[in-house]
């Protein structure tokens, strides 16, 4: 049986946080989603927020942060409102935008990330261009 794949990560602090980011590196996106427990958006985006970080696991990170369990990250990013997602790549903010607008966030880690059929079509290229080179006979 295959391990399971990490998806959502709650952040817990600071230090966790700035970690999650490093490990992240150069390659690897980061979507963040500031939250609170109490937010109604918040708890319907949740399971998209799962989905989307099986969809493109080893391309992004997704992180969720309980603004009243962070205070100290909520005002670095000077957080107003829940949920405020970023995406974060090499240690660089690239976006941060409200809302709990599914398609919106899509939208937006596609506008980043790519679409996820991108990934799925690369991969099936690569397999078919070494298939048709098997077949062409050597000289």
């Amino acid at each position: 049986m295959a391990a399971m794949q990490k998806k959502v990560i709650i952040v817990d602090s600071k230090s966790s946080f700035d970690k999650l980011i490093d490990d992240a590196g150069t390659t690897k996106y980061v979507l963040v989603e500031f939250f609170a427990t109490w937010c109604g958006p918040c708890a319907m985006i949740g399971p998209r927020l799962e989905q989307l970080a099986s969809d493109y696991f080893g391309r992004m990170v997704v992180l969720k942060i309980d603004v009243d369990e962070n205070e100290d990250l909520a005002v670095q990013y000077e957080v107003n409102s829940m949920p405020t997602f970023l995406i974060i790549k090499n240690r660089v903010t690239l976006i941060q935008f409200v809302g709990g607008n599914v398609e919106r966030v899509v939208s937006t880690v596609e506008k980043f990330v790519g679409k996820v059929e991108d990934s799925k079509e690369h991969k099936s290229k690569e397999g078919g261009a070494g298939a048709s080179a098997a077949t062409v006979p050597k000289l």
